[in-house]
């Protein structure tokens, strides 16, 4: 499929972040299109969002078909497809975006909103507990480990904030750290060792994931690098929270000479620009004073990042959205 129409903006990705920027630039009258591989992001490992407001208790996918909703009735359209390429034609200032499944769109901005993905631990029981207890956030989840013993895996903030939560009602925390020392920042840390009910266990990785075939009942765990039966133990756990980090998703980008930090996420200005004009990011994947991983966060910097790209395209400062919109084209 190709199209030679001229938007005024097309979002590349379709989480949070690149669903309400699509909502924003419906509400300011930008001709534009999203583009994602997967509609709704990491919303789709989400069972339960106890944090999102206006929500007490919310699954992933229904947010998802909630915004999605959202996004068609104001007039946005999402193309489910691959952006494999994005050239810059300096010379007419727009973008070409070129996906796998032979779609050309030309743009005059750009969003990136394409989020980071949860690194996996790649050990056999992973997928097939995902969401059956294997979970990726800790502070998305249902308050349903009262009493019950977790593992939590990995050892830096994520990793240790997670315990510290946990720890308040759940009846054991396990931290299994593959390192020699814990990553968080001090005032974690000194949680973390204050509290009565959190064990970290160190120079240790997991190497599967058990269950019945229903729910998880534990995890296999090996110390140092020598595989022996001597090394190896089953650890009893009824909630695994693997906290490992993600990987931006920023590779599309890098051909264009932007710029990025020492963890590979985007570095962009208050108004989410980034050092090339009429490129934007937004959501997880801009540098770590902005995002905080989590979905409210996603959504603001969506909405900051369509009013500033209004502001690029029209040459004003975007105007306020409250109720009916008065903007017209």
């Amino acid at each position: 499929m190709e199209t030679k129409d001229l938007f005024d903006l097309i979002i590349i990705g379709s989480g949070p972040a690149g669903l309400t920027s699509s909502i924003y630039a419906s509400c300011f009258h930008l001709k534009h299109l999203v583009i994602g591989s997967m509609v709704g992001g990491q919303l789709e490992y989400a069972p339960h969002i106890l944090n999102y407001p206006g929500f007490t208790d919310i699954s992933g996918k229904e947010l998802r078909d909630r915004m999605v909703e959202q996004v068609k009735i104001r007039g946005g359209e999402i193309v489910t497809q691959s952006v494999t390429r994005i050239s810059n034609d300096t010379e007419n200032q727009s973008f070409e975006v070129e996906t796998l499944e032979g779609g050309k769109y030309i743009s005059k901005a750009i969003i990136l909103a394409t989020g980071t993905e949860r690194r996996k631990l790649n050990v056999a029981g992973e997928v097939e507990y995902t969401a059956r207890g294997v979970h990726y956030c800790a502070t998305c989840e249902q308050f349903d480990y009262e009493g019950k013993d977790c593992a939590v895996i990995g050892g830096a903030n994520s990793a240790v904030q997670a315990a510290v939560e946990l720890a308040q009602a759940a009846g054991k925390v396990y931290i299994i750290y593959r390192g020699m020392e814990l990553r968080g920042d001090p005032i974690w840390l000194e949680q973390i060792y204050k509290s009565r009910n959190i064990e970290v266990i160190f120079n240790t990785v997991v190497t599967e994931i058990i269950g019945d075939g229903n729910k998880v009942k534990g995890v296999k765990i090996k110390r140092g690098t020598v595989s022996n039966e001597e090394n190896e133990k089953l650890l009893t756990a009824e909630k695994v929270f693997i906290e490992i980090g993600g990987v931006p998703g920023t590779a599309l980008v890098i051909p264009l000479g932007v710029k990025m930090d020492a963890g590979g996420y985007i570095i962009v200005d208050e108004r989410l620009s980034t050092n090339v004009p009429g490129i934007f990011a937004a959501g997880d994947l801009v540098s770590y004073g902005l995002s905080i991983e989590q979905i409210s966060s996603a959504v603001g910097l969506g909405a900051r990042a369509a009013a500033s790209a209004f502001a690029y395209l029209k040459k004003i400062k975007a105007p306020i959205l409250w109720g009916g919109s008065q903007i017209r084209r």
